[in-house]
């Protein structure tokens, strides 16, 4: 199974959708690890360890749907976006990307596989905002069945990868992955199993000291007091 393959169905999918917020505001982090090979910059690797890691919020994810298709995708942008290669250290994704979620089994769909996917992705230039990527890593498992990339997850390791169009860059391709270390391009982007691990992480929201909170509740009350001054006057 092929990343580019497997994205190409969501992508001409999404082309009519509505947008959805599903979720409340929390900061999520999103990672996935495989083994690799390709070039960043100037520097070739090979069979590396290839970890990308993301943060995002919960607040930002929307569900796409449209009558035109029988199945849901849910999907978040990143906030944050780096690509840690074993050997040479960690770059930052600069080329707006996010997450997208299939969480159920799409009959009928040659270039899905046969379980819930999530997929990390470049969103496409030149198409609206979320409706068109293109997958960098992705992990499929039954255990992903219903989720919608709000909640923490994992770690999980089942049937995935990590790659990119092996051709980027080069004639009418898409260009290559923009990072902080240089364009960064796999020599293979194939599904595997057991070939990835997916982690998702709700990570904690600072709770106001109680002298934050009573200027905060007296901040309230002082508001209230000039709505109703108003009032009367």
């Amino acid at each position: 199974m092929r990343l580019s393959s497997l994205v190409r169905t969501a992508a001409l999918s999404l082309a009519v959708v509505g947008f959805a917020t599903v979720a409340h505001a929390t900061p999520i982090t999103y990672q996935l690890s495989s083994i690799a090979s390709g070039q960043i910059g100037g520097t070739h690797f090979t069979n590396a360890q290839v970890n990308l890691f993301a943060q995002a919020d919960t607040a930002n994810i929307v569900s796409l749907s449209d009558p035109s298709i029988n199945f849901e995708i849910f999907a978040n942008p990143f906030s944050l976006f780096t690509v840690t290669i074993g050997g040479i250290g960690t770059a930052t994704i600069l080329d707006p990307s996010g997450i997208w979620s299939i969480p159920q089994v799409v009959p009928g769909a040659d270039d899905l596989p046969p379980f819930p996917v999530v997929i990390f992705g470049r969103i496409d230039p030149g198409y609206p905002y979320l409706t068109s990527f293109t997958g960098i890593g992705a992990s499929a498992s039954n255990a992903l069945t219903g989720y919608n990339l709000a909640t923490g997850f994992g770690p999980l390791t089942d049937m995935g990868g990590i790659g990119f169009i092996p051709q980027c860059g080069i004639g009418f391709n898409d260009p290559c992955i923009s990072t902080s270390l240089g364009f960064l391009s796999f020599s293979s982007n194939i599904v595997v199993p057991n070939g990835s691990t997916f982690t998702a992480t709700l990570q904690a929201t600072p709770v106001p000291e109680p002298t934050s909170l009573l200027l905060l509740g007296s901040g309230v009350v002082a508001m209230f007091g000039r709505s109703r001054l108003r009032k009367r006057g």
